[in-house]
């Protein structure tokens, strides 16, 4: 059930300021639903995902200029799942925001009028949909219990990681990305203990991190059509195998730490095909760029 509380007020601060309201939703726990199937969608804007203690699975604020409407909210549970769908219309693109988006922290950018915080309780496990069309968004899932996470950038910048360094609390089945036209960078993607991954990169860029310690046995399929995949493999953490398929119009870079066992396959020192968190890599590229860095 949401509840809907109004927190704020229209505050003016010095010249060319904006009008703020605050708003707060809070999908509260109960007893009827084991897990949250969440769906976010945003036009333009700042959003922000974290993780929280509340008790309570999901909690949003809210910062908009005054001419921005609220977000569509809509729940309905199925069975032993609560489905939430949250839309967050934002009547204007913050230009700025877009065109100068730089992925270094998780910090709020105070010059965005439109901002949407997040926060996920660890308590219930979450199907976790995000759906950006424009801006930016920063996701943290230190510790949280995902079990299935989309993400979809539209022509978005989306920053994804695990702040504190904690894994997800379970397997998760599958973390899906497709990028479009905008860029998503993912940090420390091992500790998601996600046994799919699967990106579909169109004319975007996507960079995958895996400098942690992975516990699980991982497949990465990445489909690349004109964009670039970068792939941060430090070859001493874990056991990783590539194929690539590839064609005259695509750019390649593999490592000089990994050793070529047959024409587009890789391997590095690590490598043990019965390892329990072996990362198998299975790329097919048309026209774009592969880059392996292992720093």
């Amino acid at each position: 059930m949401w509840r809907l509380l109004l927190l704020g007020l229209v505050a003016l601060i010095g010249p060319g300021s904006y009008g703020q309201i605050q708003k707060h939703f809070t999908v509260e726990n109960d007893s009827s639903f084991d897990r949250i199937d969440l769906t976010l969608s945003g036009g333009s804007g700042t959003c922000y995902i974290r993780p929280t203690p509340n008790v309570n699975p999901v909690n949003i604020y809210g910062r908009a200029e005054s001419d921005v409407p609220s977000p569509r909210c809509e729940t309905v549970l199925v069975e032993r799942t609560q489905k939430v769908n949250v839309n967050f219309i934002n009547g204007k693109v913050n230009e700025s925001s877009v065109n100068k988006m730089a992925f270094k922290v998780f910090n709020t950018d105070a010059k965005d009028p439109n901002q949407w915080h997040i926060y996920l309780s660890k308590k219930k496990p979450v199907n976790l949909h995000l759906n950006y069309g424009m801006g930016n968004a920063f996701v943290d899932l230190s510790g949280l219990a995902i079990e299935k996470l989309n993400i979809n950038t539209g022509s978005a910048n989306v920053n994804v990681g695990y702040v504190s360094g904690q894994y997800n609390q379970m397997e998760m089945d599958t973390f899906c990305i497709k990028v479009d036209l905008g860029e998503l960078e993912a940090r420390d993607v091992s500790l998601s203990n996600a046994k799919n991954i699967i990106a579909d990169v169109g004319f975007g860029s996507l960079y995958l991190d895996f400098t942690e310690k992975s516990k699980v046995r991982s497949q990465v399929n990445a489909t690349v059509g004109a964009g670039n995949l970068v792939v941060n493999a430090d070859e001493s953490i874990n056991p990783m195998i590539i194929y690539i398929k590839n064609s005259p119009l695509c750019r390649i870079k593999i490592p000089e730490e990994f050793t070529k066992i047959r024409e587009n396959v890789f391997v590095n020192s690590q490598y043990d095909q019965d390892a329990d968190n072996l990362i198998t890599f299975n790329i097919d590229v048309t026209m774009g760029n592969i880059v392996f860095k292992t720093f």
